[in-house]
């Protein structure tokens, strides 16, 4: 079966990132939020991060570590770049910083 598709979302680095159901109902467990208000959310980490790290485990697992401070506080939003395209895969909070072993990693210039 096909994914369900619920949004494209242009990222601050220019390329299209595709929200899944199943993933955005993953995310969705870490926030008590509504879907539409989530995606609100998403859209502004996406859009405007404060920070983005590349995590890089092969030539076939890429990750973009989008990060935003938000009421003191940082949330992030995980992308996966495949050769099919970049795929959102969750969001949590961070606390009062990013992630020790995200900040060791390479940072995308904005």
């Amino acid at each position: 079966m096909k994914p369900k598709i619920v949004a494209v979302i242009t990222s601050a680095i220019g390329y299209r990132v595709i929200i899944e159901k199943e993933a955005m109902d993953h995310a969705l467990r870490h926030f008590i939020l509504p879907e539409d208000i989530f995606l609100e959310l998403l859209e502004r980490i996406l859009r405007d991060p404060s920070d983005v790290y590349v995590e890089t485990h092969s030539r076939e697992k890429t990750y973009h570590l989008f990060y935003r401070l938000e009421s003191h506080r940082y949330i992030l939003a995980v992308v996966k770049l495949t050769g099919e395209g970049a795929f959102f895969a969750s969001a949590y909070s961070t606390g009062h910083k990013p992630r020790s072993k995200h900040r060791k990693l390479k940072k995308v210039k904005l």
